[in-house]
This record gives C-alpha cells, sequence and structure tokens, in this order.
C-alpha cells in the first residue's frame, strides 16, 4: 500500500466539512494545525489513543490558542471507532504511523488523509527552502534563515516541531521566502518537494518508527525525488547514501565536501577554507578557524549553507559574515561553563550514537561522556569504539545504561585497549557529580547523551520529557558544581 498521502485539496473546500487530526503528540502543532482548520470553517475534532491525562499539554495549548470550545476531542485507547465515525477527511500528525490501525482504518473506509506539510506544500506562494538530514538540520536551517535574511526578500523560518507552518499561509506572498526543517516524519507520506532541497546526512535513526534504515533513507529522500529541472538539491558530497538521493532527479545538483571538490558547490580546500564554486569561478568565504560553532561536523552544515545563500544571490562577504558571528543553539554543543580548567558542553540534543560520534572531538579535548536515556533501537558499537579511542571516561545512566556500557567492554575485548572508566549513574545528578570527580584540568564534559527521552512514548520511561528539559537540567547542575 502507497504511503503517499495528501491527495489535491484547496482550502475553501475545507469550509462546513468533518476534520478529524489524529495525533496530539506534536502539541503547538496540533493547535495550530486546529485553529488553522477552524479559520478555514471546517469542523474540528482532534484524537489520540493516549489518555487524557497524558496530554495534559495538548489540551493546554487549545486553551492558548484559543480554540478549546471549538474542539472535539476524543481521547484513550478505544477511541479509533469514534474519531474515525463520519469524518470527510483526516489530517495525520508527524510521528504517527502512515501503516497503523487508525491510518489503514481510515483508508479501508476511503477517507482522504492529509499531513499539514503536505497541505503547506500544495498551497504555499512562496519559495520553499527545505532542510533535512539525521543530523545538522536545525542547525543549518537557522544558519540559512540568517544569511537569506541580509537580502532583499521577506523570510520565516521554521522548524519540524513548535508552531504549526501551516498557520503562515494567510501572510505568505509570491516574494517571500520559507525556510523548513523538515523529519522523517514529515517527509515519508509527501508527494512534492521544496524548490531548494538540503540533506546535511543519513546516519540512522528512528528506526523505531520505520522499521529498516532503507524505510528511513526513503523518507528522506521525498524531499529530492519530486523536484523539477529548475529546482535546486544541496547535497552531501561525502555521504554515499545522500549523493545517490539524485540518482533519476531531474533537478540542479549543488554539493558540499570537506576535502572533494564539487563541479558547483562549496568545499573546504586544503588551506582550510570554505570555498564556493559555479563551476568556473571560485569565492573564499572564510576560514574554517574563523567558525564559533565546533566540529567537523558543524562545517559541513555552514558549507550547505553558504551554498543556499549563494544560490539566492546573497554575497560571499555576506555569507562570512553570518558563518563567523553564529554561536550555535541551544542544546548543540552548548557551551555552558568552564571551571578548574574542565569546559562542561551541553550537547542534549545529540539524540543518537551517531549524532554523539562527531561530538567527542569536537573540541579537541579529551572527553568524559555522560551518556544514557531512552535508546531508539540504535546500534551503540560504532559509538563504542570511538569511546574506546578517545575518551577519558563515560558515564551511564538511563533504561540504556546497561547496553551502552555492554558496547564499550565488547569494544575494549576487540581492540585490545583499556578504554574509558565506565561509571553508572542514578540520574543525571549523579552524572554530574561523577564526572566532576574524574575530569581533569583540559578536559570536556560533554552531555551527549546518544539516548532520546521518553517524549511523547508510553512504552519508555525516563527522567526527562525531552532533550530540551534533561539540556536545561544539565546547565543547572553544572552552575552548582562549576560556580
Amino acid at each position: 500500500m502507497s504511503l503517499i498521502f495528501d491527495p489535491e485539496i484547496q482550502a475553501d473546500e475545507l469550509r462546513g466539512r468533518r476534520v478529524t487530526i489524529v495525533g496530539m503528540g506534536k502539541a503547538r502543532t496540533a493547535a495550530g494545525l486546529g485553529r488553522w482548520l477552524l479559520d478555514q470553517g471546517a469542523i474540528v475534532t482532534m484524537s489520540d489513543r493516549k489518555p487524557r491525562e497524558q496530554l495534559a499539554e495538548g489540551i493546554a495549548r487549545l486553551g492558548e490558542f484559543g480554540i478549546a470550545e471549538r474542539v472535539a476531542l476524543v481521547l484513550g485507547p478505544s477511541s479509533d471507532d469514534a474519531a474515525l465515525a463520519d469524518p470527510e477527511f483526516v489530517f495525520v500528525m508527524p510521528g504517527i504511523r502512515p501503516r497503523s490501525a487508525t491510518i489503514l482504518r481510515a483508508r479501508e473506509r476511503g477517507i482522504p488523509i492529509l499531513t499539514e506539510i503536505g497541505v503547506f506544500f500544495r498551497l504555499c506562494p512562496a519559495r520553499i527552502v527545505g532542510i533535512t538530514g539525521t543530523k545538522g538540520k536545525s542547525t543549518t536551517t537557522t544558519l540559512v534563515g540568517r544569511i537569506l535574511g541580509r537580502g532583499p526578500r521577506r523570510v520565516i523560518v521554521r522548524g519540524n516541531i513548535g508552531t504549526s507552518v501551516i498557520e503562515e499561509l494567510p501572510s505568505l506572498a509570491k516574494d517571500d521566502i520559507v525556510v523548513l526543517e523538515l523529519s522523517s516524519f514529515q517527509l515519508e507520506t509527501v508527494a512534492q518537494s521544496p524548490a531548494v532541497a538540503v540533506v546535511t546526512n543519513v546516519l540512522e535513526d528512528h528506526l523505531d518508527h520505520h522499521g529498516t534504515r532503507d524505510a528511513y533513507v526513503a523518507a528522506k529522500s521525498n524531499i529530492v525525488r519530486w523536484q523539477g529541472s529548475r529546482d535546486v538539491a544541496v547535497l552531501n558530497l561525502d555521504d554515499p547514501t545522500v549523493m545517490a538521493m539524485h540518482d533519476g532527479a531531474s533537478s540542479q545538483l549543488r554539493s558540499f565536501s570537506l576535502g572533494l571538490r564539487p563541479k558547483r558547490g562549496a568545499w573546504l580546500d586544503r588551506q582550510e577554507r570554505l570555498v564556493l564554486t559555479d563551476g568556473e569561478r571560485e569565492t573564499v568565504a572564510c576560514a574554517a578557524a574563523e567558525l564559533r560553532i565546533p566540529g567537523r561536523h558543524n562545517v559541513a552544515n555552514a558549507l550547505a549553507a553558504a551554498i543556499v545563500g549563494d544560490v539566492h544571490g546573497i554575497p560571499a562577504a555576506t555569507i562570512a559574515e553570518e558563518l563567523r558571528a553564529f554561536e550555535g543553539l541551544r542544546h548543540r554543543l552548548e557551551r555552558v561553563a568552564e571551571a578548574d580548567g574542565v569546559l562542561w558542553v551541553n550537547d542534549s540534543q545529540g539524540t543518537t550514537p551517531y549524532a554523539t560520534i562527531p561530538a567527542i572531538s569536537a573540541f579537541g579535548r579529551p572527553p568524559v561522556v555522560i551518556l544514557g536515556g531512552v535508546a531508539k533501537d540504535a546500534d551503540f558499537a560504532p559509538l563504542a569504539r570511538e569511546l574506546v579511542a578517545k575518551a577519558r571516561a563515560a558515564i551511564v545512566m538511563g533504561q540504556a545504561a546497561e547496553e551502552i556500557a555492554s558496547a564499550i567492554a565488547a569494544a575494549k575485548r576487540r581492540g585490545g585497549a583499556a578504554g574509558p572508566e565506565v561509571h553508572r549513574a542514578k540520574d543525571l545528578r549523579d552524572a554530574v557529580e561523577r564526572a566532576r570527580a574524574v575530569a581533569r584540568p583540559g578536559d570536556v564534559v560533554l552531555l551527549s547523551p546518544a539516548c532520546a527521552t521518553a517524549a511523547g512514548r508510553t512504552d519508555a520511561v525516563d527522567e526527562f520529557s525531552s532533550y530540551g528539559e534533561r539540556g536545561d537540567r544539565f546547565r543547572e547542575l553544572v552552575a552548582e558544581v562549576a560556580s
């Protein structure tokens, strides 16, 4: 059965129609979509299989958005029959599996299934720059927004969680640019691609949702698959999986690399400079050493953002100014404090092993790494090898603690190396205290858990409900020990 949703529909077709939104886990997005649908004159029901007590945030958001009295709620494990009793359209929220029982039942009943991002792509009059990747998409999205903001066109930047992008439709004009961070959840069912598509990398993530790596890659590929000859794909030349996405695509290719010179795009040359090329001319933007965001992976993100700026006619000097000024995002290799010669870094957004691996080397210091939380069917073996090679200590916590510790022990045996000390912590406070005890002057204590939290999940237990909450708590604890 095809995963493609979003049959052609215009906003005025929703007036007076019964619409059910399936899934309230993305609270702000669901509430924003609900408000937009109500503004179109739709009769809106929101449904979720979780009970009311687990949806407090989502229900509160309805009040904040002023629509609590205008939306019907159908909640709980037995909600499917009531939610799908008579809707004329169903909107499925990101993270709901396309082959879930609810969606399959809707399709069997012939109910058209829509997504916020699919409808937005169809109705948006502005140029869309879409950015995806296993890691780096938030940083790249922010950089692209800053760079394009230096040009003459109005720029709107939105992430894959938070404010619902569909609410922007009434204010958008043809000359605007919308910069969108797009997740695999949002991309897996669309049949339309943005005018400019950026893919930072494809590693391994969300296998608990997609089932296989191939399915995950296929979802990401939709950002390029439907592009036309006037569209542009900005792809990571160092990642064969990413480059393979362009096979059979008709869009123009711009690629970026940390060492290879592309035909058109940007690369890091032997002098460690970020260089743009249109195939004939070369223009130096800035030196990698001038970037304030640490790590080679962030050089790659900067190269991708520079290409998007170049495609939109932003001068290289202006691009370089924004690259030099950008200090990074919260919870992403965020410097929290330095005390007694030890640097403390919050990388709580490192929710997979492949996100933590580059973080280990980002600061050029021996790391003491705090790891653990909820594993997402992850393979910790590559991370364990990196820890054995480079880390002073690993402090493990949460549900995945023993799995990570076992992977490190196996890597030690295979490599015949002493490897890092492994300490088990009962919670984040304990982990921070243990890190302070083992760290030496010149070290970096790095919270980069390689695991998710229990956000939106009923099958997992964790100390935190989101990576943001985890990172904020780390900042608080570091303030206590580093003062």
